[in-house]
């Protein structure tokens, strides 16, 4: 009985045929003549062949043989819509497409027709098998590499950017690392210019972070111009700094020793000689995505967290060390005519409140009570417009800066993680306040350049409809630090799902 499979797409779907081929022939002769005898005689006892065979064959027959798939954690047989009906009308032969979605090893097709059974094992060239990957000591079977950019603004006092590199549908459930895992270079290029940086995939999530460095020459130096001093709402002006935007690539490429920068053929690429030998070949190379390079200083990297419709804050996004300052600035929101309010701050013990500084002091006048305590620190701000005029207002369409606040981590504090600090509003003219405002610093012993999420897998097969079990996806957390070197985080963060209904966390 010979038995084999077609390639049916990309979801890996496969064709299985069945046709009754063993030796000695005369078995079958016998067994289709024992049957047809069978038929006879019931269609005989039931008054005519001829009407009786006509009913027999209102509908089409078909090869009654068991199928199953072995050796693969989830395969499924399937059935295509508005399949034509005769397309198993047949004794000889059978027909079933299947897809095979995980699997560890080769999985083996068995069959099963009365007494008889037979088994093959899917060929390899039928699985979509990564070949970054064909040459380690593991099952590559929908193994795919991906990449996260950590920062995809690069600043002129900080010009590198990290990508992390980890392969994705390997699974998680082994310790150990796979031997020989390929290298990456990835490679930013401008007009004739080419930067490299280089990295091996190693451990057991075959991950590691690429580095490269941009030359000063990469940065538009017409628009290195010193900036005003910083506003609340920063973001919006780094965004509106007109960037440079460069594009990055990566290729893998197998080396027995260190996995070097150093290639000759990148000079070639930026310099095309028209010899063919000399090129890198282009096919092999796969777009990462781009990154934005700024002639300014990476200090503007804030975000904005609104207190209220009046009052915003102006947050740093980075980590923090023990002993580092935390500048919070405090600003009027765009269209604001509140000129009268009180602001109340609570925080950790070792989260200590240095000074407090008044951006205009013609314009506001500010009060300040501040304990620095053993149990938390507090503080309370009385501000309160000297010119209480809506017209002597500057810049009434946009944000407007009040305060200055330095937040110093304490050496001896021992804190590590996210750091809450409440904030809440008073208008005593009004008799009103704000909702409670929490901001987190997260406090680290490490300098973090950022952190990624790791998914297993890169898609989910929804088969909770036809298994009635849900289905889930590990994912981990990595924090990726300065040095370029990875840590998991995994218990020390908080995911949470945009859509409930679709996917939980």
């Amino acid at each position: 009985m010979p038995l084999w499979a077609t390639s049916g797409g990309p979801l890996h779907r496969h064709i299985c045929t069945m046709t009754p081929s063993w030796h000695g022939t005369h078995i079958w002769k016998g067994f289709f003549l024992l049957l047809f005898g069978l038929l006879s005689t019931v269609v005989n006892g039931r008054g005519g062949v001829v009407d009786s065979m006509q009913r027999f064959t209102s509908l089409p027959v078909y090869l009654p043989a068991s199928y199953s798939i072995s050796n693969a954690d989830i395969a499924f047989f399937l059935k295509e819509t508005n399949q034509d009906i005769m397309r198993n009308a047949s004794l000889q032969s059978r027909t079933e497409p299947f897809l095979v979605y995980r699997t560890t090893g080769l999985p083996v097709l068995n069959v099963t027709y009365g007494p008889f059974a037979v088994e093959q094992i899917v060929p390899p060239n039928l699985l979509w098998t990564s070949a970054l990957f064909s040459f380690t000591d593991r099952f590559t079977f929908n193994w795919k590499l991906q990449s996260h950019i950590i920062d995809s603004s690069v600043y002129a006092n900080r010009p590198k950017v990290q990508t992390l590199f980890y392969v994705a549908g390997q699974g998680w459930d082994h310790d150990d690392a796979v031997e020989s895992l390929p290298c990456v270079r990835m490679a930013a290029f401008q007009e004739e210019k080419v930067t490299v940086g280089s990295c091996r995939l190693k451990g057991p999530l075959g991950l590691c972070v690429a580095e490269l460095e941009f030359p000063p020459g990469w940065f538009n130096v017409e628009l290195a111009t010193p900036l005003p001093p910083s506003p609340p709402d920063v973001q919006q002006m780094v965004d509106s700094l007109g960037g440079i935007t460069v594009e990055l690539f990566y290729w893998v490429y197998v080396s027995d020793g260190d996995c070097s920068s150093d290639d000759p053929k990148l000079e070639s690429f930026g310099h095309p000689s028209g010899q063919e030998e000399t090129q890198l070949p282009l096919v092999s190379m796969e777009r990462v995505g781009s990154v934005i390079l700024y002639p300014t200083q990476n200090k503007l990297k804030k975000s904005v967290l609104n207190l209220d419709d009046n009052l915003l804050l102006c947050l740093p996004i980075s980590p923090v060390k023990e002993g580092d300052l935390v500048m919070v600035h405090v600003s009027l929101a765009g269209g604001s005519l509140v000129d009268q309010f009180t602001l109340r701050i609570k925080a950790a013990p070792g989260v200590k409140i240095i000074e407090i500084r008044v951006s205009d002091p013609s314009q506001w006048g500010v009060q300040q009570d501040v304990d620095n305590g053993r149990t938390q620190t507090t503080a309370t701000i009385v501000c309160e417009r000297i010119d209480p005029n809506p017209e002597s207002r500057m810049n009434g369409s946009s944000s407007y800066e009040i305060l200055q606040m330095d937040f110093e981590i304490d050496n001896s504090s021992g804190l590590v993680g996210a750091q809450q600090i409440t904030w809440q509003v008073e208008y005593p003219r009004d008799e009103a306040m704000s909702e409670l405002v929490v901001s987190k610093i997260f406090v680290s012993q490490a300098s973090f350049a950022g952190i990624v999420p790791l998914a297993m897998d890169t898609e989910v097969l929804n088969t909770a409809i036809l298994t009635g079990k849900p289905v889930s996806v590990p994912v981990k957390v990595v924090a990726v630090e300065e040095d370029g070197s990875v840590r998991d985080v995994s218990g020390s963060t908080e995911c949470k799902s945009a859509d409930e209904d679709v996917i939980k966390v």
